[in-house]
């Protein structure tokens, strides 16, 4: 297996890890409350002064910096904000002109090899980075974490 080869497999995998990663987390602010709800106080406890009842403590998200996003460099273009592709025999139809379907090779139109060609990336629409919405906070520029006093209940219960 060659290095690109391991590289782009990481590179996979890592995405898979980020997606599942991003799903759990959509998933868990799913299920908070819009409006921190009062709890009532159960036997020997009383309201954690810390999180105001709520179970949960609002922080600055310092993964952002305070902008709601993340700035992120273009892996298509490497950055540069052009792809580009070099003359040659054209690597689409094997440098025969036909595809595997029989049908003329639209890469080459038939003339069994490429041109030379640079044009703005699609994906970071030529500028090399694009902005993503900030994991941590996803835009709202406020991380929420369960209380550590209450362990998110809410109610504080004094130790004996």
């Amino acid at each position: 297996m060659t290095k690109k080869a391991i590289q782009a497999d990481k590179r996979k995998r890592e995405a898979e890890a980020r997606r599942k990663r991003d799903k759990a987390i959509l998933a868990k602010a799913a299920l908070l409350p819009d409006a921190p709800a009062k709890l009532p106080v159960r036997p020997g406890g009383v309201p954690c002064l810390r999180c105001e009842g709520t179970g949960q403590i609002s922080s600055p998200c310092d993964h952002c910096k305070g902008q709601g996003f993340s700035v992120v460099t273009c892996r298509t273009c490497s950055g540069q904000g052009t792809y580009s592709q070099e003359a040659g025999p054209c690597v689409r139809c094997g440098a025969t002109g036909v595809l595997r379907d029989g049908s003329r090779c639209p890469r080459c139109k038939g003339h069994k090899v490429q041109l030379a060609f640079s044009a703005p990336c699609a994906k970071c629409s030529g500028t090399g980075s694009f902005q993503l919405p900030c994991k941590s906070c996803g835009g709202t520029l406020q991380v929420r974490t369960p209380c550590p006093n209450c362990q998110g209940t809410g109610t504080f219960h004094p130790k004996a």
